[in-house]
């Protein structure tokens, strides 16, 4: 772990998270103090972060890289909640409120993030409403997704969940273009975001595929009939 001790690191650091949603429209001064107390970290591909239920004392913040943030039924099978790239942080719960993280967080990629003490980001957050704001935001969000999830894995097939998944990326502005789409995870790693196996998911693509709705070859998925996937996804029924 890496104090930001080195001026070139610190402005270069000062300037990029300067245009992270968690703190645009705040005051440099309080950026500073931030990472004046932060420390930066690396991990490799598949090295567990943080895991659920570990104490959890600080802000995470990805710089680089990407993170998964997933939970462990009793039976052991896993569910990917948020996949988490630069500029995205978590631990803001176990930060403020509670004690434990209530997930598992991996490094899908080598990644490097960076992590600032749960005290001093609640000082500074106590005098800067736009923090708060900016905090609130996320956390809305989230638990905005989290109930998307819910509902997708309660309510709907696999082919429904694997549609809305890839127009959910393709309204991100996911790498690829309008109808084309380079997934930056592997096929059992999105399995585990839509509560399939991966052989279940493999059928569910076939499926799609021979229907004419999409191709895909490894990670890249073309779009060949958008009107088709809204319709399965539901999209036509909300509007």
């Amino acid at each position: 772990m890496t104090w930001i001790n080195k001026r070139d690191l610190f402005m270069d650091l000062l300037r990029r998270i300067a245009s992270f949603d968690l703190f645009r429209g705040v005051p440099a001064e309080k950026l500073r103090t931030l990472l004046e107390t932060a420390r930066l970290r690396t991990y490799g591909a598949g090295e567990t972060i943080l895991g659920e239920a570990e104490p959890a004392r600080a802000f995470y913040m990805v710089i680089d890289g990407q993170v998964k943030l997933s939970k462990d039924s009793p039976e052991g099978k896993e569910q990917t909640l948020n996949l988490l790239g630069p500029g995205e942080p978590f631990g803001m719960c176990a930060a403020f409120a509670i004690e434990a993280f209530p997930a598992t967080a991996i490094a899908l990629r080598p990644s490097e993030l960076l992590l600032i003490p749960g005290t001093a980001m609640e000082a500074v957050a106590l005098g800067e409403p736009r923090l708060l704001q900016n905090i609130i935001q996320i956390l809305s969000e989230r638990l905005k997704e989290a109930m998307a999830l819910i509902e997708s894995l309660a309510l709907k097939e696999l082919p429904q969940r694997l549609a809305t998944f890839l127009l959910h990326d393709l309204a991100g502005g996911g790498a690829g273009g309008a109808n084309r789409l380079a997934l930056t995870i592997s096929q059992r790693e999105l399995a585990k975001i839509l509560g399939a196996t991966p052989e279940a998911l493999s059928r569910a693509i076939r499926k799609l595929s021979n229907a004419g709705i999409l191709a895909v070859d490894g990670r890249v998925v073309r779009i060949l009939d958008r009107s088709a996937l809204e319709s399965l996804a539901g999209e036509d029924e909300r509007g």
